[in-house]
């Protein structure tokens, strides 16, 4: 307003003159021209100066906003709701989801969800709240969080805040007391049935036997030894029943042998990767495990890297499966390869047989026993 109104008064004396609205002699239009040329430069000078002395006022402030969001120890993403853009992201949520804004395409963010309605209704501009939902981070873990969506405006525009409150580490902690409840659960009833055995059935066996061979009767003694050999044998049953309870839990524990394997997994769901992830290194703690969502990452890696077994999804947006193996073969990359499927096709077994270092096809989603039957192969 200032400088327009500086402008103003420095021209409005030659565009009166040149427009002969005011008839006035030559020293009169003079001062007129001086007064208009002199309070105009003052009013603009004024005005630019005070501009540039509120905006240094102003950028300590929004620095230190941006400050305070960007070390904010929740994850906080800013959208602009008009395309649905990723316009900041703090370091918390860099550090944990991988989100940046120099990716401002949202399905990045949408792939960190099962359930895409609810990024749907966050991005949507709504005040919404969701409790204790799952999302993945970028090491393929999931996260036990509450979201909040908060839209706002800036500058005219409308905007929506995403923030999330991780309360993961409470879960996993709740999830290992509710493990060892089971487990002392277990024990204590094993201990009740070894008590029970003991008092009731090992005791009674034993003392029918001490109480036999106190017998000194020799028209007793046929008799006594009958019952002393039935005796002994039910004592022996019990004994093997205790044996069956103490070995039943290293039965049922028994687990794989722990050897070290490098896994490669390709495959476009971010949440396959976490699933997967989760049953493998449950099943053998010793394993490396690398995901790769894009292909072609996946191949540069292949090429400089050593692997045991490649998991190598067929359908992917980017390249299929088989169109993966035929650059395999042109870079000269040799491994086992495991093909990962939703539903065992005819079709895809027949273009298998094509492709020498396929050894074989696992169903999706992976199961315990599926694993455990594939690492010991």
């Amino acid at each position: 307003m200032g400088l327009t109104g500086g402008l103003v008064l420095a021209v409005s004396p030659f565009l009166i003159r040149w427009f002969e609205l005011v008839t006035l002699n030559t020293k009169s239009w003079q001062i007129i021209t001086d007064y208009g040329i002199i309070s105009g430069t003052f009013l603009f000078g004024y005005s630019y100066f005070f501009f540039h002395s509120v905006r240094r006022l102003r950028d300590p402030e929004a620095d230190t906003r941006f400050q305070i969001f960007n070390k904010l120890p929740n994850c906080v993403w800013v959208f602009s709701k008009e395309g649905q853009r990723l316009e900041m992201s703090n370091e918390m949520a860099t550090a944990v989801y991988g989100s940046h804004p120099d990716t401002q395409n949202p399905d990045l963010f949408r792939s960190h969800f099962y359930d895409f309605k609810i990024v749907e209704e966050i991005l949507s501009g709504k005040n919404c709240v969701y409790r204790n939902i799952v999302m993945i981070d970028k090491a393929y873990e999931p996260r036990y969080v509450d979201l909040f969506g908060i839209p706002f405006k800036r500058r005219r525009e409308d905007m929506i805040l995403v923030l999330v409150v991780d309360h993961s580490e409470v879960h996993q902690s709740l999830g290992q007391i509710q493990k060892l409840s089971d487990s002392l659960m277990l024990q204590n009833q094993q201990l009740k049935d070894f008590s029970y055995m003991n008092s009731h059935k090992i005791r009674a066996h034993v003392s029918n036997i001490l109480g036999l061979i106190s017998v000194e009767e020799t028209a007793a003694s046929g008799q006594a030894m009958e019952m002393l050999k039935i005796a002994a044998n039910n004592l022996d049953r019990e004994v093997q029943k205790m044996n069956r309870l103490l070995m039943e839990k290293n039965v049922n524990g028994k687990e794989l042998e722990q050897k070290e394997q490098r896994i490669v997994f390709v495959d476009d769901d971010k949440v396959q990767h976490m699933i997967n992830k989760r049953i493998l290194l449950k099943v053998n703690n010793y394993l490396d495990l690398f995901f790769f969502e894009n292909p072609y990452q996946a191949l540069d890696w292949l090429a400089a890297n050593p692997a045991d077994v490649l998991l190598l999804d067929i359908n992917m947006p980017e390249m299929d499966g088989w169109h993966f193996l035929k650059l395999m073969e042109e870079r000269g990359i040799q491994l086992d390869v495991k093909m990962l499927t939703s539903s065992l096709d005819p079709d895809d077994m027949e273009k298998s047989r094509s492709f020498g270092q396929v050894s074989g096809f696992l169903i999706k989603p992976l199961k315990d026993e599926n694993i455990a039957e594939f690492l010991a192969n």
